[in-house]
């Protein structure tokens, strides 16, 4: 059995060692506010702790510039964020000289970091022992605690499930259970600053989005397409911007045999007359946040064919977007854009047609589920038709107010853009 007391202060003096001033991914007032947020949520849930371990969840708490490394990471190492009523502490490995720990205390808020002593029993692979865990929750004072974990609907726990049966059984008096109610709701309902960053991207994914009718020419390959796009986001926007140009494109066009389905490289397939041209997100981050923007594009002269299909996309998203409010379901966006493919005549069997900014929020517009809206949430309309005739997938982004929602940019054009 290992002395985890006594490694665990071997890296304690790198913590604070002094370095250079690095600036946090937000300011300190919304650390706090997401703190209140989730112990808020603890008392309403009867929880007395609440048990992070995967990055999904724990960067919403630390940030996405912190340096250490989550499970689902690095799968050899782990880190966990705990909260209680009175402490927010991350238990972290912190590599082979302490530096991590010295970082992540200059790029993050969290009150309380510790060390995942880096030590195990031949035969387990991972370089961190389990047993070491129950006097950090003695520490908290957490050992007849009902604590929660990462284990239920939209979770991916950041432990084996080994792990975890042993970890119960290491903690005999405490109540180890299903913490996602409290963070599905920790991940749909958004700051203030969550959604002004989220608006930011928004913007300039339609942004980038518009140059695709400037730039794209029939001869023109996707490799060409896509330098030239990063090439003009470079030149408009700063550092706290990202572009990926590849990925999440469509080409389909029923007269040729080269149709390119959703891929992720970029190819040298070069766009000709007669393609349905369709992306499947801006490629846009505005410091993490994503752009969850989809638009289409003729190549050339439209067939009628197309233009009906579009058309049927641009008013399901419209009759989507009019349900969007505070106290409908999802499942009553997803039925408003139902009734009017049920009107052209197209027959949906299954899939969902939207979602919120994280898939750990819970939020998907689908049938089944029957979340209620509310105000702080983002949620997406997104139609989309799968035909030879192209992918047709308009996606806009809205927030709920307390009286309804308002787009987050420019929304989806009533006519497909045409590049001559």
């Amino acid at each position: 059995m290992h002395d985890y007391t006594a490694l665990s202060h071997l890296y304690d003096d790198w913590i604070d060692y002094p370095g250079f001033e690095l600036e946090k991914d937000f300011p300190e007032s919304e650390y706090q506010l997401r703190l209140r947020r989730a112990r808020t949520l603890l008392e309403e849930h009867s929880l007395d702790g609440l048990v992070i371990t995967s990055s999904a969840i724990g960067q919403w708490f630390t940030s996405f510039l912190e340096p250490h490394e989550w499970h689902d990471l690095c799968p050899s190492r782990s880190a966990w964020f705990i909260l209680t009523d009175s402490d927010d502490r991350l238990y972290m490995t912190p590599t082979a000289g302490g530096e991590h720990f010295n970082t992540t205390r200059r790029s993050t808020w969290v009150s309380d970091i510790r060390q995942v002593v880096e030590r195990s029993t031949w035969p387990r692979a991972e370089i961190w022992d389990l047993d070491q865990v129950t006097g950090w929750f003695r520490d908290l004072g957490l050992e007849r605690g009902r604590v929660g974990f990462e284990l239920g609907d939209c979770m991916t726990l950041g432990i084996s499930v080994l792990d975890f049966m042993r970890l119960r059984e290491l903690m005999p008096h405490a109540e180890l259970v299903d913490g996602s109610s409290v963070i599905r709701r920790l991940m749909s309902v958004h700051t203030p600053a969550e959604i002004d960053r989220v608006r930011l991207a928004c913007e300039a994914g339609v942004w980038i989005h518009a140059q695709v009718t400037d730039l794209l020419r029939p001869g023109m390959t996707e490799r060409q397409l896509f330098d030239a796009l990063e090439d003009r986001f470079a030149a408009a926007y700063g550092d706290d911007y990202e572009y990926r140009a590849a990925g999440v494109w469509d080409v389909r066009n029923p007269a040729r045999d080269d149709s390119n389905l959703f891929h992720a490289v970029a190819t040298r397939r070069p766009y000709a007359a007669g393609d349905l041209v369709f992306r499947g997100w801006s490629g846009v981050r505005f410091r993490g946040y994503p752009a969850d923007v989809d638009r289409c594009w003729s190549v050339g002269k439209p067939s009628r064919d197309v233009l009906d299909l579009y058309r049927m996309a641009w008013e399901c998203n419209r009759a989507m977007a009019e349900a969007v409010r505070p106290g409908n379901r999802c499942s009553d966006v997803h039925a408003a854009g139902a009734a009017v493919e049920s009107r052209h005549g197209f027959a949906r069997k299954t899939g969902r047609t939207g979602h919120g900014l994280r898939n750990t929020g819970g939020l998907s517009v689908h049938p089944d589920n029957h979340t209620r809206l509310e105000a702080g949430m983002i949620l997406s309309v997104e139609p989309m038709f799968s035909t030879v005739h192209g992918f047709f997938d308009l996606e806009d982004q809205y927030v709920l107010t307390e009286v309804g929602a308002e787009p987050l940019h420019e929304l989806a054009p009533q006519e497909l853009p045409v590049i001559e």
